[in-house]
C-alpha cells in the first residue's frame, strides 16, 4: 500500500514539474521574442533616421545649395528637395526596414516626413 501511495505521488510531482516547465519554457520564449522585436524596431528606426540624415546632406550638397546660391530656391523647388529626398530614403532602405517600420508606426510616410523636416531644420540651424 505504502509502495502505491509513493507511486502516485511521484507520477504527480512529475506531472506538476513537467507542466511547470512548459509554462516557464513559453514565458521564456515570449519574453525573448517580445526583446527581439524591441530591438529590431529600434535598429530599424536608427537605420532610417542614419538614411534620412544622408539624403537630407546629399540633397542639400547636390540640389539646394546650388539654387541658393542662384538665389532659385523657392517654395516649389523646396518640394522638388523634398519630394527628391524622400525618393531617395525610400529607394535606400531595405525591404526588412521598411516592414519594420510599417508595424512599428501607424503612418509611415508621416514618420519619414517628420523625419525628412526635423532633420532639414536641424541643418539649418547649425
Amino acid at each position: 500500500m505504502n509502495n502505491i501511495f509513493n507511486n502516485l505521488m511521484l507520477t504527480i510531482l512529475t506531472i506538476g514539474l513537467c507542466a511547470l516547465i512548459k509554462i516557464l519554457t513559453r514565458q521564456v520564449k515570449e519574453y525573448t521574442r517580445n526583446n527581439i522585436n524591441n530591438e529590431k524596431a529600434k535598429r530599424a528606426i536608427e537605420k532610417a533616421l542614419e538614411v534620412v540624415t544622408l539624403a537630407v546632406n546629399t540633397t542639400n550638397q547636390t540640389f539646394v545649395k546650388e539654387l541658393k546660391d542662384k538665389n532659385g530656391f523657392g517654395k516649389r523647388k523646396a518640394e522638388e528637395a523634398f519630394n527628391a529626398t524622400k525618393k531617395e530614403v525610400l529607394d535606400m532602405l531595405d525591404k526588412e526596414t521598411k516592414e519594420i517600420l510599417e508595424k512599428e508606426f501607424e503612418n509611415t510616410d508621416k514618420f519619414l516626413n517628420s523625419a525628412i523636416e526635423s532633420k532639414v531644420w536641424e541643418s539649418k540651424n547649425k
